[in-house]
């Protein structure tokens, strides 16, 4: 697979490249992107990502692993709620703004968490706000949820 990115307009470009590990080798090459859409994601959680075996939604990208990425653009005060049913497990990055997750913890822009538990609802909710390549006034979160896996993620802090 080969690949380059570049900016295709005169305006300033934020790229966040994500690599998902592919379900098993020998499988055809499989890559996407997609920016997805402003109103998709204002105060909702945007489904851009997800697996090519899951017949139970499409998605602008779909991928060989049994992964799903969210956008959200949160205006101040907003809460959007993400379902995470046992046996699964999410890492959120949050791009700009802040957040505070579940009314506990609060991450600031590029703060990210791993969250995992045994299922439950995640409320994110905008706690900061930056401007937006719209003009808008937002905290920018993205979510990847998967299977948990014991022992993933970091183990030093």
């Amino acid at each position: 697979v080969r690949h380059s990115e570049f900016n295709h307009g005169d305006e300033p470009l934020r790229f966040i490249q994500t690599w998902i590990k592919p379900a098993s080798y020998g499988l055809p090459p499989n890559y996407g992107s997609c920016s997805g859409s402003a109103d998709g994601r204002k105060n909702k959680l945007q489904h851009l990502v997800s697996n090519v075996k899951d017949t139970s939604t499409t998605t602008p990208v779909e991928i060989n692993q049994d992964c799903d990425a969210y956008a959200t653009e949160l205006d101040k005060g907003q809460t959007v709620t993400l379902d995470l049913p046992p046996g699964r497990m999410a890492y959120l990055l949050c791009v700009e703004g802040g957040v505070k997750l579940n009314g506990e913890a609060s991450l600031s822009k590029y703060d990210a968490a791993e969250i995992t538990g045994g299922g439950g609802q995640v409320k994110i909710e905008a706690t900061e706000v930056e401007k937006a390549e719209t003009g808008d006034e937002v905290a920018h979160v993205l979510v990847f949820t998967m299977k948990e896996v014991a022992g993933a993620g970091r183990s030093d802090l």
